[in-house]
């Protein structure tokens, strides 16, 4: 009897769930929307939509649309990488247009590869973001691919130190003999580099540096990719901002050179030398300099010493400097007995300035974002300098629902001492080659002065 009693409990137990069930199910109904995002107005393809404290939830289709089982009352949130979630109370069946906001916290998310976005942590190894915001900190001067130096494991930056020059820059070492040099993407665009772009324009930067991650690229990609997306304008208010520097660049102190004195000049001279060729330039002995020298059309030598300080009359009369025609130069100077600092002549502290303004806005048919820049980079070696002039323009136009154009562009123009030249790093002078001045500098007789017995610079 009990038992009977005790199955008929049941039983009840499951009609009565039931009903509930039913009715529940009554009272749910569809509920639609259509995401989009604030930057571009464009659908969302593949958002989650999921009902608050539960796993049940959706993804977006192509066109940016969403269908889910729910009631009033509901909360749903809807999230997307590179977007910052919303959550949404249900009021009715149909929610509209859910318009979700840009986020740069969570960009890191996601990687471009090529034509194609993947998620970080599946290939953390082979792709790092750079975080430009922490690398525009650094001034680089004429060469944007100097931000990269220190702001990506596996990658170094060699710096020419050339005013306006590039940089050698190598994802995971030297991989061949001829060329290591990375491929630069700008805004899609292949480029062999990245010195012609603005810091202030770089939205983002990420660099691939295995084959599974720049194999669209092919042989190309190689030697790594280096992917870097320019700014764009987003819907909203327009905004015009300025961002620029003024520093000093300054040469290494002390004697760099590590060169003799002129007195230890004298004394190697006379251990290393032919002792017929030593006594020429150093009459007096090892450890002693002469007074003058002097060196024209046909003649060259050294006089006067200790007790002996006074320019021999008949050399004196050969003085001439002709700064047309310098093969009839004939110049007498007066040696520097404690010698002339010649890294320290020919490297002086020189001022460096960036200055760039932009203006960016847009709305939810079209988008822009303009900037001009000016660079004048001082080379802290006498006489060197590089300017540029540069302007960039990115713009986006909805002309249909389906139908998207625009353009990225960029002018820039660059000026060296001898000549221009739109190529930073080829500016129409060198100054690291075998017989330039940074060679000829640490070769010249620390004993030689700067100006001769007149006031006429040498060189």
């Amino acid at each position: 009897m009990f038992k009977s009693l005790l199955l008929k409990g049941r039983t009840m137990c499951i009609l009565i769930l039931c009903l509930l069930s039913s009715l529940v199910v009554t009272a749910q109904t569809k509920i639609s929307g259509k995401v989009i995002g604030s930057d571009d107005k464009q659908p969302i393809i593949g958002a989650t939509v999921k009902i608050k404290g539960t796993n049940v939830g959706v993804v977006t289709d192509v066109n940016g649309n969403f269908t889910l089982t729910g009631k009033t009352g509901y909360v749903l949130v809807i999230s997307y990488i590179g977007y910052t979630p919303k959550t949404i109370t249900v009021t009715s069946a149909e929610l509209g247009t859910i318009t979700l906001d840009v986020t740069n916290s969570t960009l890191n998310e996601v990687v471009v590869t090529g034509y194609q976005s993947q998620r970080k942590k599946d290939i953390a190894a082979a792709v790092s973001v750079v975080d430009v915001t922490d690398a525009k900190k650094i001034p680089t001067g004429g060469a944007s691919d100097q931000i990269l130096q220190g702001q990506a494991a596996g990658v170094t930056v060699v710096t020419q130190g050339q005013p306006g020059g590039g940089s050698a820059v190598f994802i995971r070492g030297i991989s061949s003999p001829d060329n290591s040099s990375p491929l630069y993407v700008i805004d899609g665009v292949q480029s062999n580099n990245m010195s012609t772009v603005n810091p202030n324009d770089i939205e983002s930067i990420q660099v691939l540096k295995d084959a599974g991650a720049s194999a669209i690229y092919g042989v190309s990609g190689g030697n790594g990719v280096i992917i870097i997306t320019t700014k764009h304008g987003k819907s909203g208010a327009s905004t015009i901002s300025y961002d620029g520097y003024y520093g000093s660049q300054v040469p290494k102190g002390g004697n760099v050179f590590n060169i003799l004195s002129p007195q230890g000049m004298s004394k190697l001279a006379y251990l290393a030398g032919d002792q017929s060729v030593y006594l020429k330039i150093y009459p007096g002995g090892a450890g002693t300099l002469p007074i003058y020298g002097y060196q024209g059309p046909g003649a060259s030598g050294v006089m006067g010493g200790p007790g002996a300080p006074a320019v021999d009359p008949n050399i004196l009369a050969k003085y001439n400097f002709d700064p047309n025609n310098p093969a009839n130069d004939f110049l007498i100077q007066k040696f520097n007995q404690t010698g002339t600092d010649w890294f320290h002549e020919l490297f002086k502290a020189a001022p460096e300035q960036y200055h760039t303004v932009t203006a960016s806005g847009g709305n939810d048919k079209n988008t822009y974002y303009f900037s001009l820049g000016y660079l004048d980079q001082q080379g802290t070696e006498v006489y060197t300098y590089y300017k540029r002039y540069e302007t960039r323009i990115n713009t986006a136009f909805n002309i249909a629902k389906n139908l998207r154009v625009g353009e990225t562009g960029f002018i820039n123009y660059g000026e060296s001492p001898e000549g221009t030249s739109v190529y930073p790093g080829q500016n129409g002078f060198s100054n690291q080659n075998e017989g330039d001045p940074i060679s000829m500098a640490y070769r010249e007789m620390p004993q030689i002065p700067v100006y001769d017995i007149s006031g006429v610079q040498f060189g």
